[in-house]
């Protein structure tokens, strides 16, 4: 009687104990439906990346067994083992290996005598696992890791580790993401902002001498303003073009002696002082570089390149002028550098606007070289 009351009350607890696990609970990670969905979408977009990498796995191995894959806590029981069946696919379809199975690896197991009940949930030791592995000729074991991070992506590991060993033989990351994921560029378009000095040489007439204010230089300088954006020909090429517009303003015109223009043009204006005056030019760019010094910490610049530009100015009441020169730019850092150069600028002779006092006109050209010295390149 004793006996039968102790068998009695052992089934009593097994029951209590299985009927407690088949008990279906909600926890706070089980997915929606729409979730799940999701998911399996997820792991259908990576079991089309694999097959491609499998070419990569040692053909002298015979017979690999898929061990397991650990998954986190948004994966169900379910949907890892849909998993794993699936993954036993695809490895199916490169020859060799086998893929052999491994019911001996189960890690729930259920003990029960006439006194005491348990349930294990283990992993196998290593010398378990390559028990087996020698048992079934297994060469390798396949494991991995599978995590899901709702609303973005699934990220998989997976690793072939030889039997015996551990050694890694292969191993691959796949993720797929919900919705698409913007990389950063390798090659990214930059913006820019140049502020700098530009100074024309200008040839006058020589009966225009006595209007003229003793001692000037016969220069025309602006100071410019370039917006623009520049690229590089290919990631890792040290080869870069830019395009850029500009508007320049007047700093030092053609000085008359105790007399001025009747109005603001590219090469005078025509009141002195702080007042406003409209921009003399405004220019368009074409600029190339090619690096001389590299900066290998810096993908985005170099230490000293030379530039080779076009430009074309649309002057204030006066000739258009085409500008091409060449020069030399600093990037002193990713964003800020330094440049200056020089240009051989055409253009034509024309007639200037009348002087105020005698209003008479002087024939002038802008022609020749031409400097410029950029202090300030702002890239972003």
């Amino acid at each position: 009687m004793k006996y039968t009351a102790t068998i009695r009350f052992s089934v009593y607890v097994l029951t209590t104990v299985l009927l407690f696990l088949a008990a279906p609970r909600k926890t706070a990670a089980q997915l929606s439906p729409e979730r799940r969905e999701t998911v399996l979408k997820l792991m259908e977009e990576i079991f089309q990346k694999i097959p491609a990498d499998l070419s990569e796995v040692d053909s002298r191995l015979k017979r690999i067994a898929i061990y397991r894959i650990d998954v986190d806590k948004n994966i169900s029981p379910a949907l890892q083992q849909h998993f794993e069946n699936r993954l036993v696919e695809v490895f199916r379809t490169i020859e060799p290996p086998t893929v052999v199975s491994l019911p001996e690896l189960n890690t729930l197991k259920i003990s029960s005598t006439d006194t005491s009940f348990s349930i294990i949930n283990t992993v196998p030791s290593p010398e378990e696992l390559w028990r087996v592995g020698r048992h079934l000729r297994v060469d390798a074991f396949v494991e991995g890791n599978l995590v899901y991070v709702p609303h973005k992506a699934l990220f998989l590991d997976l690793r072939l580790n030889r039997t015996g060993t551990n050694e890694v033989l292969w191993a691959k990351s796949y993720a797929a993401y919900e919705t698409a994921i913007k990389l950063p560029s390798l090659n990214p378009v930059r913006k820019s902002i140049s502020a700098g000095l530009e100074v024309f040489q200008v040839e006058t007439e020589a009966a225009a001498d006595s209007l003229l204010r003793s001692g000037y230089n016969r220069r025309v300088s602006q100071y410019s303003v370039y917006f623009g954006i520049y690229q590089y020909v290919k990631p890792e090429s040290r080869l870069r073009y830019e395009v850029k517009a500009g508007i320049s303003f007047l700093s030092d015109g053609v000085q008359l002696n105790n007399d001025r223009f009747s109005s603001d043009t590219f090469y005078s204006n025509a009141s002195s002082g702080l007042s406003f005056h409209a921009p003399s030019s405004y220019n368009f760019r074409a600029v190339f570089y090619s690096s001389l010094v590299e900066n290998k910490s810096n993908p985005l610049g170099d230490w000293l390149s030379v530039y080779f530009a076009i430009t074309r100015y649309f002057t204030r009441r006066a000739p258009d002028l085409t500008g091409l020169g060449m020069g030399l730019r600093a990037d002193l850092t990713s964003h800020f550098s330094i440049s200056a150069g020089f240009a051989t600028v055409f253009g034509s002779s024309f007639d200037s606007r009348p002087t105020e006092s005698s209003n008479r006109r002087i024939r002038l050209k802008v022609n020749g070289l031409q400097y410029e010295v950029f202090l300030l390149h702002l890239s972003f």
